[in-house]
């Protein structure tokens, strides 16, 4: 979520003033010309430059709104040599712009990439709303690139107003068929900490709630008719930290060839397992593209250890060992595309000690 102004008791005009000042000057000795985007960290009401960006970002939107100025048509004029249809003294702010980012992402699963097609299609609309999307009805949000799916901002006269708008308009958008961060949006819109202007860091870090901004109806997915597609909780390993992730896909490949060649459908519950230490294989919980793989068939493995990443929507997904024991089959090759569902590794527990 963006926002511009600051809430006036985080930033005064007097830091703004300063802020800005910094940009500019950065900018001047380097001698750039161009749309560009300076950050900075505010601690303790001090600030502290960061970086900057050669381009305009996602979160350019909040300041077009509050300031009336197309900047990538300015961008444009001035990497066509031309001067900029206004002048710094003509910039003023009015009223309050929000933004969120409607990513294909589920919240309650820790943020997890939500991939899947669009049926209905709805934006919402009216005075000071604004949708930048890039998708449609019947369109598809693919694992292999970004998961924003649009960029919702309102504008109203002041924060509170912006803020009731903003949840209207969630309110209203519909995507068939897509897990969102829509819910999320809205809970974390309607809390004391968004009131006052806090980061809401312990909100996003607090697992708990996280959770609780799922969707009172699960969302129904957009399947090609005649396509099974099955349901399949998994548990995985990012960065060190695990994470319960629903995947719905194609039924796991493989299973017992039955008279005339065709493979049964797999039922929802069956696993391949080889009684003692739980199931065998080890299926990919998500779709994505095979990026490296640490571990060969024959390895002996213990529980958690890492055995591959899947990168998919820009995240390196670490995939880790379910079970200890040894590597029976390893069927994935580093850079090929992986789809969910499909078999990672078969890892089979090893004899016990006589």
């Amino acid at each position: 979520i963006e926002e511009s102004p600051a809430a006036e008791w985080v930033v005064d005009e007097a830091l703004r003033a300063k802020i800005g000042k910094i940009g500019v000057e950065a900018a001047k000795a380097v001698d750039y010309v161009g749309a560009g985007t300076v950050e900075g960290l505010l601690q303790d009401g001090e600030y502290f430059f960061l970086e900057m960006n050669t381009r305009v970002q996602v979160e350019h939107c909040v300041t077009e709104m509050t300031t009336g100025i197309d900047i990538v048509r300015e961008g444009i004029r001035a990497a066509a040599g031309e001067t900029l249809s206004v002048t710094q003294d003509q910039v003023e702010m009015r009223g309050h712009a929000i933004e969120c980012r409607i990513n294909a992402e589920n919240a309650a699963k820790n943020f997890a990439p939500a991939p899947g097609k669009i049926g209905r299609y709805i934006e919402p609309s009216g005075p000071g709303v604004r949708v930048d999307s890039g998708v449609g009805e019947n369109g598809e949000v693919t694992p292999m690139y970004d998961p924003m799916v649009a960029k919702l901002i309102v504008w109203d006269v002041d924060r509170e107003r912006a803020t009731a708008r903003m949840l209207r308009a969630l309110d209203e958008y519909e995507i068939e068929g897509l897990t969102t961060l829509i819910p999320f949006h809205s809970a974390l819109l309607a809390t004391e900490q968004w009131r006052e202007a806090d980061t809401c860091r312990e909100l996003t870090e607090d697992k708990e709630w996280l959770k609780s901004t799922a969707p009172e109806t699960p969302v129904e997915r957009i399947t090609d008719d005649g396509d099974e597609k099955l349901e399949q909780q998994y548990t995985v390993e990012v960065s060190g930290r695990r994470f319960d992730v629903n995947v719905i896909g194609p039924p796991p490949v493989g299973g017992v060839v039955a008279a005339g060649g065709a493979a049964p459908k797999p039922k929802r519950t069956e696993r391949k397992s080889s009684g003692g230490g739980g199931a065998d294989t080890l299926e990919a919980p998500l779709q994505g593209n095979m990026w490296k793989v640490v571990v060969k068939a024959g390895d002996t493995v213990e529980e958690g250890q890492l055995l591959c990443i899947i990168e998919a929507m820009k995240m390196e997904n670490e995939i880790t060992a379910h079970k200890a024991g040894v590597i029976a089959e390893l069927p994935i090759t580093e850079g090929a595309p992986i789809g969910a569902g499909d078999p990672i590794a078969r890892i089979v527990s090893e004899p016990a000690a006589q």
